[in-house]
């Protein structure tokens, strides 16, 4: 479970950029809500796991 944690965080870290970057760059509406999606995937994904890990280590199951 340790070693998913770097990649969580990395997970989190490209969602963070992707949405700074669709909300900052003047760029076509297309590409911006692909960025927003890619962002909300990660960000999501990466968080609720990053709060299940954290969950089940202040437990002590894992």
């Amino acid at each position: 479970m340790l070693n998913k944690i770097p990649n969580l965080i990395v997970l989190l870290i490209f969602g963070t950029l992707s949405l700074v970057l669709a909300l900052t760059l003047p760029i076509p509406k297309t590409p911006q809500w692909i960025l927003l999606g890619i962002a909300l995937i990660l960000n999501l994904t990466s968080a609720i796991s990053l709060m299940v890990i954290g969950v089940k280590r202040t437990r002590g199951t894992a």
